[in-house]
């Protein structure tokens, strides 16, 4: 506020950091993520706006506050970050080495650790095998298309998987 006033300009959090001031009352924010500096409406974004801006899943990535005394803070994907409290610099984010996979639509999430994953580890987690089942993945939109149960899966995270009974297999 200046005068009572929000700010009508975009209000630069990193600048406001770097002098040591606090962060005016704002309609509009610019915060450093990586490298990027995105805009948000508003001076208490959740996490998970966060890594969207920067074009970033919670499934796969961790948001991490920066702040100019060498502090770091994880933020959740569901938690409020106040872009005006004192110090605040930008954000960073990192791979998960526990990521969440989706087996049978997103309604289904399911930790595994990040890496190259084997059909039967990915099946366990749906209390399946490859015996009797098939794993499928589903990637940019296509229709699922059956993973072979000898290679092994790069995990990322945010990967959508089905299963189907094998052919003539009994379930």
């Amino acid at each position: 506020m200046i005068d009572g006033q929000i700010a009508e300009a975009e209000i630069d959090v990193f600048d406001y950091a770097q002098r040591g001031e606090d962060v005016p009352h704002g309609k509009k924010f610019r915060v450093r993520i990586d490298c990027e500096t995105v805009t948000v409406d508003t001076a208490e974004p959740k996490g998970e706006l966060l890594l969207a801006k920067v074009g970033k899943r919670p499934c796969a990535f961790e948001l991490i506050a920066e702040f100019v005394h060498c502090d770091n803070r994880v933020i959740e994907p569901a938690e409020t970050v106040d872009l005006r409290q004192q110090g605040l610099k930008g954000f960073i984010t990192a791979h998960k080495e526990i990521v969440t996979i989706f087996i049978g639509g997103p309604e289904h999430p399911y930790r595994i650790e990040r890496g190259e994953r084997t059909v039967t580890e990915i099946l366990a987690k749906v209390d399946k095998t490859p015996a009797g089942y098939a794993l499928l993945e589903e990637k940019d939109g296509q229709p699922p298309l059956p993973v072979p149960a000898d290679k092994p899966v790069k995990i990322e995270g945010c990967e959508m998987f089905f299963t189907q009974p094998q052919t003539g297999a009994s379930s």
